[in-house]
């Protein structure tokens, strides 16, 4: 009894509890090292090695998105599935991932570059699903905020570790799509985790015998219609930082960090930029901002997130029409929506999880998830259009992204008039 009770007292995450905690966050750390590093290098690679345009890479891409669609609702269907569960869909995930990676490193054509992506797209619907409600089944609602907070800052790390030996490795190959054959075989590390490590958490289903019969029930969830409208601009800004912005810094804007006479130099510096002042900064203030946010209502913090995105937004902007200090303005861009995505990332899901019933966690999920499905096709498609037009209306763009936010200002703030069933979801879990 004394043990439990000075177990209690440790920070949580040193408490015995957590080691699946732990796990996981091993997990995401790997399959963002893989598949992060494989996204972040695709419209890189296409466009400027393979000799595709940017505008067929985005609808490459956008392609993977739409599969996500599929995805996400197959990896509700079997997370919450009776006999499949948060394990099998897992290995599912990797299962469909690492082919893919392999097929990116012979592809020269489109057709084959949408195939790709179309597996990708089933892959990363399967895993996100499953993988957040693994976290939510061995994490209590006070402290869930903060497991996803763990999660984020290995989703950083992994990220991080993925594009900075990308940008290393990419100078050093013969081949530049040799790059997604090192992305397949940390993804196979993956897999082999899961397998070794992670037990099946599922909870017995307490309230439906039939996972379709739970789609219905959470589609007439109207906190869940309003929440999934507004994560959908969040996750559409999220896919332009991730897949645009580093094509965008390295063929439309000169700077001295990436202005090389040589392309991979200036791929690999756009690399070194995002590592250290987008996935590195953010992996820093991660657990000391959720520390400090975790006071505050919740739709209060969505609210932070969304002006630091018009902000970040707007200073790209100006790094793209300053003929001075482009580099100055390029990093304080990539640092303010650094903080945006770790304000966001931890917040959301743990809104999501308190939403759900506990038997319909995979379910819920898979609805909210497709608001990444969206917003990684609509991102890559518009974005991958600008950039193929006028050097104006690719630096105007992110204007128009700043501005966009407005609207996602007036959606959480509607959100926080509702009165929803579980009052946690607008409160601070303490």
């Amino acid at each position: 009894m004394e043990n439990d009770c000075s177990a209690n007292h440790l920070p949580f995450l040193l408490q015995p509890s957590t080691r699946q905690v732990w796990v996981q966050a091993s997990g995401r750390l790997l399959y963002q090292a893989g598949y992060g590093s494989i996204q972040f290098f695709i419209p890189l690679i296409f466009v400027n090695h393979v000799g595709l345009s940017a505008t067929a890479v985005g609808i490459g891409m956008g392609s993977g998105s739409l599969a996500g669609i599929i995805g996400h609702f197959l990896g509700g269907y079997l997370t919450d599935s009776q006999t499949y569960g948060r394990k099998r869909t897992l290995l599912l995930s990797a299962g469909l991932s690492i082919p893919s990676a392999a097929v990116l490193a012979l592809t020269q054509k489109l057709p084959l570059l949408v195939i790709a992506n179309l597996i990708m797209g089933l892959s990363a619907g399967c895993y996100w699903t499953a993988a957040d409600a693994a976290v939510m089944d061995v994490t209590a609602p006070e402290q869930r905020h903060k497991a996803f907070a763990l999660m984020v800052l290995a989703d950083s790390l992994g990220a991080g570790l993925g594009i900075l030996g990308g940008g290393i490795l990419l100078p050093l190959l013969d081949q530049a799509q040799m790059l997604f054959l090192v992305g397949s075989l940390i993804l196979l590390l993956f897999m082999i985790l899961i397998q070794v490590a992670i037990p099946e958490n599922r909870p017995e289903n307490l309230g439906y015998s039939d996972t379709l019969q739970g789609f219905a029930v959470a589609l007439k969830d109207r906190s869940l219609r309003l929440f999934v409208l507004v994560n959908v601009l969040f996750t559409t800004y999220i896919a332009l930082v991730n897949s645009i912005l580093p094509l965008y810094f390295t063929d439309i804007v000169t700077t001295s960090a990436a202005a090389t006479t040589e392309q991979g130099a200036s791929v690999a510096s756009v690399a070194n930029l995002f590592t250290w002042c987008y996935v590195g900064f953010g992996a820093i203030l991660q657990l000391p901002l959720v520390q400090v946010l975790g006071s505050l209502l919740r739709v209060k913090v969505l609210l932070i997130s969304m002006l630091l995105w018009g902000a970040g937004f707007f200073l790209v902007w100006v790094s793209g029409v300053m003929t001075s200090s482009q580099v100055i303005c390029i990093i304080a861009s990539l640092c303010v929506l650094s903080i945006a995505t770790a304000i966001y990332k931890p917040f959301a899901p743990a809104i999501v999880a308190e939403l759900a019933p506990e038997s319909l966690r995979g379910v819920y999920l898979a609805i909210s998830y497709q608001c990444w499905s969206i917003g990684y096709f609509v991102g890559p498609v518009l974005g991958g259009w600008a950039m193929d037009r006028s050097r104006t209306i690719a630096h105007n763009s992110w204007i128009a992204a700043s501005t966009s936010t407005i609207s996602g200002l007036i959606i959480l703030y509607l959100l926080s008039q509702r009165k929803v069933s579980n009052p946690s979801v607008l409160i601070t879990d303490g």
